[in-house]
């Protein structure tokens, strides 16, 4: 392979596998067939509008990104998708002057100096010709509690006036009422579709996917712990499967191997982007303190769909990693300062005294984690060899 070839393979690895981004093309989409088709059916519905909602880093923008792709050629319709950002400073009048500069329409000039009503936003959308998409990504940044009343009541008026415009609201959240609260007026018009983590089988076909696109192939071992190792994260896939491939081009080879995989958690380990609040929760000034032990024992603690564990749950992975039995009391100091500023609050605590849970309070830590400890050989090698298998 002349360099040339090679230069050329690693630029179309870096379109393929985007782990910095959201995937943005319909051909490099994999899995998500539950959910698209509930998308698709609400869409397509007169009146229905969608909350589509899940734990962070989950591929929700990604499927944002290609709905248009998938949908105009169901319905048929001419029209446009508009996707826009919501942030912690947005409100209802600037969510709304957003997705009516991004689609090309003319801001009302009342709008420069007052809020608009709800109905004065559904004769806009009204108005628009076709089928339209309206994106509004990551909603649950939104703090001001009476935009989200004036979404609810835009909502229920273009649902009740079958406005073709439909609205696809993308947020952060265990369910709809994180969202919006309990606004029951608009629980008729909106399909509540949840983004879980990904299968095994779906994070593979990613890998597929991206590999056939650049004529590579991928042994069967790699390809597991790839998919094993992302804890049903794309992200992960997709850094990764990046650099592991990278790794096997700039070798002269088309396979990639678990050895190129075992090189790329290493590399992800070093450079990503929360090492830094990893290490902000592990630090001590003390040597042989069991913080990243027991991080490493959170983030392979049995869960539930929430991503939740309670302090049982992290017993036995902690006695593996340790290579002795290890107690709730002595580990439930550490859990408790997880939860802490001074650890930066790597994890969050949930329900009454005796009863608590804890899950990650960003979920993508949980993989980097397990990868870190990897990487580090804090997992004995026949527990290692559990875990990726």
């Amino acid at each position: 392979m002349n360099d040339a070839t090679k230069i050329r393979r690693a630029v179309k690895l870096g379109q393929v596998f985007t782990p910095s981004a959201p995937v943005s093309s319909r051909d490099f989409f994999a899995g998500r067939v539950d959910q698209i088709m509930d998308v698709s059916n609400a869409i397509l519905q007169p009146g229905k509008h969608v909350m589509l909602y899940g734990e962070r880093g989950v591929g929700k923008t990604s499927l944002a990104n290609i709905l248009w792709d998938l949908l105009s050629p169901l319905s048929g319709a001419k029209g446009t998708s508009v996707r826009v950002n919501c942030t912690t400073q947005d409100n209802f009048r600037s969510i709304w002057t957003k997705v009516l500069r991004e689609a090309g329409i003319e801001v009302p000039e009342p709008w420069t100096y007052a809020s608009p009503d709800p109905d004065d936003v559904r004769r806009i959308l009204g108005k628009i010709p076709g089928d339209n998409i309206v994106i509004l990504d990551e909603y649950d940044r939104i703090e001001d509690d009476d935009s989200l009343s004036l979404m609810a009541d835009l909502i229920k008026a273009l649902s009740d006036h079958l406005v073709r415009t439909k609205l696809v609201i993308v947020g952060v959240a265990d369910s709809i009422d994180h969202l919006f609260g309990e606004h029951e007026s608009i629980q008729r018009a909106v399909e509540e579709v949840q983004m879980p983590r990904m299968s095994q089988q779906e994070l593979m076909d990613i890998i597929d996917n991206g590999l056939n696109a650049v004529e590579m192939t991928i042994s069967p071992e790699a390809r597991q712990r790839i998919g094993r190792l992302a804890e049903g994260f794309p992200h992960y896939v997709h850094l990764l499967s990046l650099s592991a491939a990278k790794r096997a081009v700039a070798d002269d080879r088309n396979n990639v191997t678990v050895e190129d995989v075992a090189e790329a958690v290493n590399k992800a380990v070093e450079k990503h982007s929360l090492l830094r609040e990893y290490q902000s929760a592990i630090q001590s000034p003390r040597p042989g303190t069991l913080f990243s032990k027991v991080l490493a024992a959170c983030a392979l603690a049995e869960k539930n769909r929430l991503g939740q564990f309670t302090a049982g749950a992290v017993r036995e992975p902690l006695s593996r990693i340790m290579g002795k039995p290890y107690e709730i009391p002595a580990f439930a100091p550490h859990l408790k300062a997880f939860t802490g500023d001074e650890r930066g609050s790597v994890l969050k605590r949930e329900g009454p005294e005796r009863r608590y849970t804890y899950r990650f309070r960003n979920p993508l830590m949980q993989p980097f984690a397990i990868l870190t400890s990897l990487a580090e050989g804090d997992i004995p090698e026949e527990f290692a060899a559990e875990i990726l298998s």
